[in-house]
């Protein structure tokens, strides 16, 4: 009998040379997705991302990926791009791949060329929302399909007018065995936390965007309140020297602990924590959410982005105003005073994961998304099809017009400050020859 070879589809990922939120959730869909199927080839720029995919017999291959009009150098070669999309032809046509998974927005700047000159869907993965400017310069606009882990990412593209059809939600998924397995170690011990203490832990990248910042504030109120309360934090990141600072401004150096970065985290959050708080100010979808639920613990964090899809609010844990300090330090408390309401919260998250956020679910939605696309012809597209011309121009023009407002109020107060200080400067001058 003869067997049907797997599909070859590339994977492409462009990203810091770290494993954080996106490249965990490409790695896990590598790992599980099911190679009688479909068989991955990864194209990134990232040496560390590159060896994690190798680990899992994946084909790699590694080349700086440089954007038109981005943040890093060059910003406008159309040498090293022409050449970049030589290097993706180049490698769609050595594997035979049949279909291009983009695992954020950057890489469909170039995908969207290399996809229609061999005529190949494009699906576009993003996992963060992106300004108006990016949309368009990066073309997010002309993917054959357009995927996010949350409503609050994918409505940024149907509002500009891409039709529902070509814009899904596929939750994040996380490996539940695996983590279940990590083990519980001697945490209190370690930090020297006596058992009768109130320890709220975090996991977060330590950078303004995940708001560690206020919930060390808040941690400061509580305790003003009398409460014996501590703050694990796990993760690293370029604010981690000014977050130490702001714990010993306000004398919180014994209460609160940086473990930095850890392989353990699912195991450390069942070792003695009572409560996961977030405070992100910006949220795609709030992986660490889920793995907290995963581990029996009720949530409070903000209504931002797509945490509200993961965190019911009053059901899996409580929903506070974002960067509201006062309200975020009011539920650690109400928590703190309901050990009954905690283990209820805990309960219902970890039933919410299970259900809804599991790596098979993920790779399920994912399975049947590569399906569709391999089926169906037309998605190699032209390139209004997606197109609003309408929408997109209705929002260009009002950023323009938001900008020169701006602009415009900025050098009225400048023209107005300047004038006041001339003023001033005259009648101190008049008054000095008048004493003359």
């Amino acid at each position: 009998m003869l067997t049907t070879p797997p599909t070859t589809i590339l994977f492409t990922h462009y990203g810091d040379d770290w494993i954080r939120g996106s490249e965990r959730c490409l790695l896990d869909l590598l790992r599980y997705l099911d190679r009688s199927l479909f068989h991955p080839v990864l194209w990134c720029n990232s040496e560390i991302m590159a060896k994690a995919a190798a680990a899992l017999a994946v084909p790699v291959e590694v080349s700086p990926l440089p954007l038109l009009f981005g943040s890093r150098k060059p910003r406008f070669s159309i040498a090293a791009y022409c050449r970049l999309l030589r290097r993706g032809l180049d490698i769609v046509d050595k594997y035979g791949a049949k279909l291009i998974h983009a695992n954020s927005g950057a890489p469909s700047q170039c995908l969207n060329i290399i996809a229609r000159a061999r005529r190949l869907p494009l699906i576009s993965h993003l996992h963060s929302p992106y300004p108006l400017y990016e949309r368009i310069t990066l073309g997010l606009h002309h993917a054959s399909v357009s995927i996010a882990p949350s409503n609050s990412v994918i409505d940024q593209l149907r509002g500009d007018g891409v039709p529902a059809k070509y814009c899904h939600v596929i939750h994040n998924g996380i490996d539940h065995t695996s983590l279940d397995q990590q083990r519980p170690i001697a945490l209190r011990s370690a930090l020297n936390i006596v058992e009768e203490d109130f320890v709220i832990a975090t996991t977060a990248s330590l950078i303004h965007r995940k708001g560690v910042d206020i919930i060390i504030r808040a941690l400061n109120d509580v305790r003003k309140r009398g409460l014996p309360a501590h703050l694990v934090v796990i993760g690293e990141g370029p604010e981690r020297q000014a977050l130490e600072h702001l714990c010993q401004s306000l004398e919180l150096g014994p209460y609160t602990h940086f473990l930095g970065e850890q392989d353990n985290v699912n195991g450390l959050l069942r070792s003695g924590v009572d409560l996961f708080v977030s405070a992100a100010r910006q949220e795609a979808f709030g992986l660490v959410l889920a793995e907290a639920s995963l581990a029996g613990l009720p949530l409070v964090a903000p209504v931002v982005g797509g945490i509200p899809e993961v965190l019911l609010d009053q059901h899996t844990g409580l929903l506070v105003p974002p960067e509201d300090i006062q309200a975020l330090a009011d539920s650690i408390a109400q928590l703190y005073a309901s050990p009954a309401l905690r283990t209820t919260l805990g309960k219902a998250g970890r039933r919410h994961v299970l259900q809804h956020f599991t790596i098979e679910r993920n790779v399920t939605d994912f399975t049947r998304l590569y399906q569709h696309c391999l089926a169906q012809t037309g998605l190699s597209m032209a390139w209004h099809r997606h197109w609003r011309w309408r929408q997109v121009s209705i929002k260009i023009c009002a950023q323009i017009l938001t900008l020169a407002h701006r602009k415009l109020s900025t050098l009225c107060k400048q023209t107005i400050q300047h004038l006041t200080t001339a003023s001033t400067t005259g009648l101190n001058v008049g008054s000095g020859r008048r004493g003359q």
